[in-house]
């Protein structure tokens, strides 16, 4: 089962790298300094603003025109975004860390992965009539606990949610408590990769939900001091 999963992981992710002509989330990563700079105007290094190594950003596809910059947003620690640009040489792609493989997926709705160092366990469940938090607003929109939803689109209902997510990294046992990933609706854990970053015991869990209708794509950054509060890329709002 893991080698055919990875085997599947490995045609999507060239898939979703011929279409999206390497769009995906970052680090940022200089060895030198332990920052980089971001600048909101391409190459105005007079109004940069550093920021620490291992922040995350989400890099558009390259552009010629702008070499040796990179288009990104900066994810903020409300998770609202600030677009601009960072040195093409001061980053880390989330894919080029070490892939946990794929202990067991489930048909009752869970999946875990496992190394030597780090173990995930992720459980997801059906919407019901219970899940009272799961409502609309005034315009039709989906909200979960005041939060927009993710992953429905419009004139649909929502399937499914996230029941459960917790990693264990060298005994650290890191339950993500329920506002990091309530409001991410209709999850499909057959399309999730987690990755990790062995010299800093970080753990990179990334999720493709929403199918074609409602597609978001979601990371969390998870260390033995906890997990963050989860980053988004919503191609429908850009």
């Amino acid at each position: 089962m893991k080698h055919i999963y990875i085997t599947f992981l490995t045609v999507l992710a060239l898939s979703f790298y011929s279409t999206e002509a390497s769009a995906q989330f970052i680090v940022a990563q200089d060895t030198v300094r332990g920052s980089v700079d971001f600048c909101p105007r391409l190459g105005d290094l007079n109004n940069s603003i550093t920021v620490p190594n291992d922040s995350v950003f989400y890099m558009f596809p390259a552009d010629a025109a702008t070499e040796p910059w990179r288009y990104v947003d900066y994810y903020l620690p409300s998770r609202s975004t600030k677009s601009g640009y960072i040195g093409d040489r001061k980053l880390m792609r989330i894919d080029d860390y070490d892939i946990i493989e794929v202990e067991r997926l489930s048909s009752h709705g869970t999946i875990s992965f496992k190394n030597d160092d780090v173990r995930v366990n992720i459980a997801v469940s059906p919407v019901t009539t219970k899940d009272t938090a799961i409502k609309k607003n005034a315009r039709g929109e989906y909200i979960v606990n005041d939060k927009p939803a993710k992953g429905v689109a419009r004139g649909q209902s929502p399937q499914l949610k996230y029941q459960s997510i917790s990693v264990t990294i060298k005994g650290h046992n890191i339950v993500f408590p329920k506002g990091v990933y309530e409001h991410l609706l209709d999850p499909e854990i057959d399309n999730m990769i987690v990755y990790y970053n062995a010299d800093k015991s970080i753990v990179y869990i990334s999720a493709n939900n929403g199918g074609t209708a409602a597609y978001y794509n979601a990371l969390w950054a998870v260390s033995p001091r906890g997990v963050a509060n989860v980053y988004i890329f919503d191609p429908a709002e850009k």
